[in-house]
């Protein structure tokens, strides 16, 4: 029977770990391993995400150093659905993902890291209606969440990877299921801060491994994570994946990197009021 290991990794943002692990926990399909990375967070993130575990599992085992907490848990009522949480400070979020891989034993891995979750609770559900043993890695459509603005979006995925010389525009990392095996070959590199998981796909991709889009909402996508408040600093890397990478001219790469700046731009300097009709037109259409 199939199974996930569902990651979230986290550093200081008490505000929304609940919902994230609320999307998680309550998914129809139960066979999961929810694996938890906490920088080490100093705001309360920490001990909400034991207090949460702690209230609908049984405690399993439990490690606690000066410098790192590791427990696992069984939820009460569904052993097929269990917890590994680890706090400990890390290198950035990709050493964090990576450390999840580690951790990971389930057939399909993705990474739904705090602020984001799944669209609906029948997700893993229907995914697995759709035909995915064959293939090395899934992904589909993203709803993207404006927060301030109480605005979503809808963000189809691109059908083929063809496109990811766009800099990443049309997919989201929080769609893709990886399968684990394949992942524990292919760790995020960690030379990059904001721009491995493009980095990851862009090398599957070119290696001939096996994706299928999956035509399902997958993941409410928060904006306002580290990839958008390191707009351009994220922008900058994928130019440089791109270019490592050599799928178009320079010269297209290029224009779709200044294109990324603008949005950005405008995302950022535009006023609050006039805001708003700019991201359903930029964007795409609300859901």
């Amino acid at each position: 029977m199939s199974s996930f290991s569902i990651v979230t990794v986290v550093y200081n943002d008490v505000a929304h770990i609940k919902e994230t692990m609320d999307s998680v926990i309550h998914q129809s399909y139960k066979h999961i391993e929810y694996i938890l990375i906490d920088g080490g967070s100093s705001d309360g993130t920490k001990e909400a995400i034991w207090e949460h575990i702690s209230s609908c599992s049984l405690i399993t085992s439990e490690l606690q150093e000066p410098d790192k907490l590791y427990l696992q848990a069984t939820h009460k009522d569904h052993p097929t659905l269990t917890f590994k949480f680890l706090s400990q400070k890390d290198k950035g979020i990709y050493d964090a993902m990576n450390k999840a891989i580690t951790l990971a034993t389930k057939e399909w891995i993705n990474f739904m890291n705090c602020g984001d979750r799944f669209y609906n609770l029948e997700v893993l559900e229907n995914l697995l209606k759709e035909d995915i043993e064959a293939y090395d890695v899934v992904y589909g459509d993203v709803d993207t969440f404006f927060e301030k603005q109480k605005i979503h979006t809808f963000r189809p995925s691109s059908d083929s990877l063809s496109t990811l010389y766009r800099l990443f525009s049309g997919f989201c990392h929080q769609a893709f299921f990886f399968k684990t095996n394949l992942h524990k070959m292919y760790l995020y590199d960690t030379q990059y801060r904001f721009a491995s998981d493009y980095d990851l796909i862009y090398k599957l991709y070119f290696q001939n491994f096996h994706f299928k889009k999956i035509p399902l909402l997958i993941v409410v996508f928060l904006t306002g994570g580290a990839s958008d408040t390191n707009a351009f600093k994220t922008l900058k890397e994928s130019y440089k994946v791109a270019l490592k990478y050599r799928q178009k001219p320079a010269f297209t790469i290029s224009m779709r990197y200044y294109f990324g700046c603008l949005k950005k731009i405008i995302k950022l300097y535009t006023p609050s009021c006039l805001l708003s009709p700019l991201i359903k037109i930029i964007f795409r259409s609300k859901i």
